[in-house]
Order: C-alpha cells, then sequence, then structure tokens
C-alpha cells in the first residue's frame, strides 16, 4: 500500500515537473538549480542513511560515527519508525523518502536563496 501511494505521489510529482518545465527562462533557472541541490542533498543524506545503518550492526566504536550518520536524516526517518526491525526493509523505504524530500529542501533553499539576493539587490 505504502508502494502504491509513493507511486502515485512520484507520477503527480513528475508530471508537475513536466508542467513546468515549458515555462518561461526565469522558471528554467530555478528548476536547474532545485535539481541540482535536491542531487546533492540527497548524494549526502542517503549514503549517510546507509553507512549509518551499517555502523549500528557493528559493536563497538561504530556505532558512535553511525548515529551521527542517521542525525543527518532525522526529520523524515521518523516515518518510518515502524520497519525499523528490518534494517534492510528500513534502508530502503529510508532511502526513498531521503530522495524524495531532498526535493523539498532543495525547494525551500533555492527559495531561500532567490528572496535574499531579490531583497539584496533591491537595497542597492
Amino acid at each position: 500500500m505504502v508502494i502504491l501511494i509513493f507511486a502515485v505521489v512520484l507520477v503527480c510529482c513528475i508530471y508537475g515537473i513536466y508542467r513546468l518545465s515549458t515555462r518561461t527562462t526565469p522558471y528554467l533557472c530555478f528548476w536547474s538549480r532545485l535539481w541540482r541541490v535536491a542531487c546533492v542533498i540527497a548524494a549526502v543524506r542517503v549514503p549517510a542513511l546507509w553507512l549509518g545503518s551499517a555502523g549500528l550492526r557493528r559493536a563497538g566504536w561504530p556505532q558512535i560515527p553511525g548515529y551521527f550518520l542517521l542525525v543527518l536524516d532525522l526529520p523524515e526517518i521518523y516515518l518510518i519508525r515502524a520497519a525499523r526491525y528490518t534494517p534492510e526493509r528500513w534502508a530502503i523505504l529510508g532511502s526513498l523518502i531521503l530522495a524524495g524530500t531532498s526535493l523539498a529542501w532543495a525547494a525551500a533553499f533555492v527559495w531561500l536563496w532567490n528572496r535574499l539576493v531579490t531583497a539584496d539587490s533591491s537595497v542597492r
């Protein structure tokens, strides 16, 4: 059921991206920045999830860096706490959620950056 809902949301997002990609030049610049930032965020958070999960499976000192790596994924990782008892499923679902929400985080960062740049240019 969760995979079906995720697939429907993914299809809707792809359709929205397609519709917005045919807009004028300022929107294209926004989307190119958005994709770049989203890829960077996902490239940091998804491996941190897998490395942190692997660190927590070991006994001894690797649990400490594993815990700190999982702290990078905290807001979204609480959504899948029911799957925590099966580590592989937890990591796969976490990767899907982190990849999807990296787009939302990137949109927030790019929007904030655009607001700061336009506010800075209006002061001059």
